[in-house]
């Protein structure tokens, strides 16, 4: 490989880690189909199922990547980065119209939620709810993780900052971030001691060890960019190695199936557990993720399948069955008469996945895309100096 070669990522368009976010939702569709039907208790496919929120480990990976990684890299170019100011209309076109309408939708539709007092309704608009005890309403419970994620959206612009200083510094950036994802799991235990209604287990710092991999992934591939090589370093060796990083992942996620990763239903986790869970989610998404963002783009089936047109565009609509997939879920087994908990995991899976790919592509097209072209103006585009990468939206 030559130094020419080496500054390909200047380009890299990342086209398989767009499927990754298919991945991702469909896994959390999985687990809360298997969850709300019973079926986590039912042997070890059960098991695995009770563990496909996973699905929030690979897209707070991909957040931490893909949104760190312009200001990273202008940074270590020596060049002036994205305008923050764009970054963050650009997250509230993303989120904010999807989500505010699926939210009026559940609170007015939902008969569980008939109840719900202003307070309800203020902290399902402004993506408080986990901050509050009982605040998470019907058919929108996954939105917990986009609360965290919101939280790390409002803090990425300090967070680069205080990585970078006066100075791009790789080891540095890393460092910092080893750091920060030890109190992150010192946190994330410590929570398992709280009050579960208090939802400290799902606040951002919990989680910091996520998203510290995917900021981790942008910082050491803005020093490939910054400083090509003549030779393919360890990390794009190992990330050419698709195979093997994926058996070292799945062999993982397969010890985070057991019992040392906590009970599969709502069994409080005790901290032993919950910082296993953690600790073996973030080795399984590291290696699942990094020959996706080091290796060779289009190199071999997998990659070039990841890549191509049907899950490319299940990718484009993961947001939308992230959001919508609950109230589907919630609402077809009251039509049904299906009680929670009594079986019937197929069936109601075959008409969640359908219904909400219907629906999360019919709002793709009519909702979310006009206002994402919206991106470039509006009163906060007209300082942006480059467009940012579109992250994907966490979920469960």
């Amino acid at each position: 490989m030559t130094a020419i070669d080496e500054r390909e990522p200047t380009v890299r368009s990342f086209p398989t880690l767009n499927a990754v976010r298919a991945v991702g939702a469909i896994m959390v569709v999985l687990t809360h189909c298997a969850f709300n039907t019973g079926k986590v208790v039912d042997g070890w496919f059960g098991g695995v199922l009770s563990r496909f929120d996973f699905g929030v480990t690979l897209f707070f990976i991909l957040s931490g990547f893909l949104l760190t990684r312009p200001f990273l890299l202008s940074s270590a170019l020596g060049q002036g980065g994205p305008s923050v100011t764009h970054y963050l209309w650009k997250r509230a076109l993303r989120i904010l119209p999807l989500y505010w309408t699926v939210v009026v939708v559940a609170m007015t539709l939902d008969p569980a939620n008939d109840d719900a007092t202003r307070r309800d309704w203020v902290a399902q608009l402004t993506l408080t709810q986990i901050y509050r005890p009982e605040l998470l309403a019907s058919s929108l419970t996954q939105m917990w993780s986009l609360c965290t994620e919101v939280a790390f959206y409002l803090l990425l612009p300090v967070l680069v900052l205080g990585l970078v200083g006066r100075r791009f510094s790789l080891p540095r950036i890393l460092v910092t971030l080893g750091v920060l994802s030890v109190l992150g799991v010192a946190w994330q235990t410590a929570a398992a001691t709280w009050p579960a209604e208090w939802h400290l287990s799902q606040w951002l710092p919990g989680y910091v060890p996520w998203f510290a991999i995917g900021v981790a992934f942008a910082a050491m591939s803005a020093d490939h960019v910054a400083r090509p090589r003549l030779r393919p370093s360890r990390l794009d060796r190992l990330g050419s190695d698709l195979t093997g990083c994926w058996i070292l992942a799945t062999a993982v996620f397969a010890l985070a199936c057991t019992d040392v990763a906590g009970p599969r239903t709502l069994i409080p986790a005790t901290p032993w557990e919950s910082l296993a869970k953690c600790v073996l989610y973030a080795i399984a998404g590291t290696f699942f993720v990094l020959p996706l963002v080091f290796g060779p783009e289009r190199a071999g089936r997998v990659r070039t399948f990841m890549a191509s047109p049907v899950p490319f565009f299940l990718g484009d609509i993961s947001f939308g069955i992230f959001a919508i997939h609950m109230f589907v879920l919630v609402q077809g087994m009251r039509l049904l008469d299906i009680e929670v908990f009594t079986g019937h995991f197929w069936g109601v899976l075959a008409l969640v996945l359908s219904v909400t790919i219907v629906v999360s592509t019919v709002s793709f097209y009519v909702l979310e895309r006009p206002f994402l072209r919206l991106k470039n103006s509006g009163p906060f585009a007209k300082s942006a100096a480059a467009a940012t990468e579109t992250a994907p939206m966490a979920s469960s």
